[in-house]
């Protein structure tokens, strides 16, 4: 089953470190694309690196994790490989690797809708992970069942304004044969500042399979489909603290890009850093 600390004090930080934002600006898509994502805290280091074919379509997907929090030092780095059948700007599978446990490959099969968005990642290993998106009112609903019964599943709707995420509500089966119950209703906000991984064709495609992703296996380091980039997360969660509210401060590059975003003073300090091809 997926673990949830939402927004443990650093977590929150890292785990949702450029992940949605919201409002109404209207900041054009990046010309530039990513080549890592790396975000740094006393305790949590993690490592997002991106790979593109020669029509700028992502190939390849890496994380790596290194976290102290738990006073015992832990390592995990994935990787998802994409193949396109022609010259689609969308994927039809993906290879899942997972180094530490032996590096096998999960093969996943993709289905689209007829504007090319989402609507099932389904594992071809025999496992029964199964996800299904689907697009209530324009926002994004992912429902994950994770050996293919409700009995182990989540439930992540993003609420999306102005081409942005403005509110995450995320529900998860703690206990097999009982209701969902609430574990995060979280607010965001945007700054004027383009968000480097929105490019229109991934984002309104594959964006909520990428950020499925990264939620459901240890750290959000990008969103992948708002237009602008982070400024402000508020909500509420059951884990503690109870009440969340952390501030970014952006700076741009030369170039207006966003390179760098911090947050917190001490122990709860945090760096992170943007790289570009």
């Amino acid at each position: 089953m997926k673990t949830l600390p939402i927004y443990l004090a650093l977590g929150l930080l890292f785990l949702n470190a450029c992940k949605k934002s919201n409002s109404g600006n209207s900041t054009p898509p990046s010309p530039y694309y990513l080549s890592s994502v790396v975000a740094v805290s006393p305790q949590l280091h993690i490592v997002d690196s991106f790979y593109y074919d020669t029509l700028h379509r992502i190939d390849t997907f890496t994380q790596a994790i290194y976290d102290t929090t738990s006073g015992t030092p832990l390592f995990n780095t994935w990787t998802v490989q994409f193949l396109y059948q022609n010259a689609n700007s969308y994927p039809s599978w993906y290879n899942f690797y997972d180094v530490p446990l032996g590096g096998y490959g999960d093969y996943h099969l993709l289905s689209y809708d007829g504007s090319n968005r989402i609507t099932k990642d389904t594992s071809l290993s025999g496992s029964g992970f199964v996800t299904y998106f689907s697009y209530p009112s324009d926002n994004i609903a992912a429902t994950t069942l994770f050996e293919g019964t409700a009995d182990n599943n989540l439930m992540d709707t993003l609420y999306v304004h102005n081409g942005n995420v403005s509110q995450e509500v995320i529900y998860n089966s703690n206990i097999p044969g009982q209701p969902d119950e609430l574990e995060g209703d979280v607010l965001y906000t945007d700054a004027s500042t383009a968000n480097p991984a929105y490019h229109a064709a991934t984002s309104g495609s594959i964006g909520p399979l990428l950020f499925n992703l990264t939620f459901n296996n240890g750290a959000d380091c990008v969103d992948f489909i708002s237009k602008n980039a982070l400024e402000q997360i508020t909500g509420a969660e059951t884990s503690s603290p109870a009440y969340v509210l952390i501030k970014y401060t952006l700076s741009t590059d030369g170039k207006g890009r966003l390179a760098k975003m911090t947050t917190g003073t001490g122990a709860s300090a945090g760096t992170i850093l943007f790289s570009y091809y």
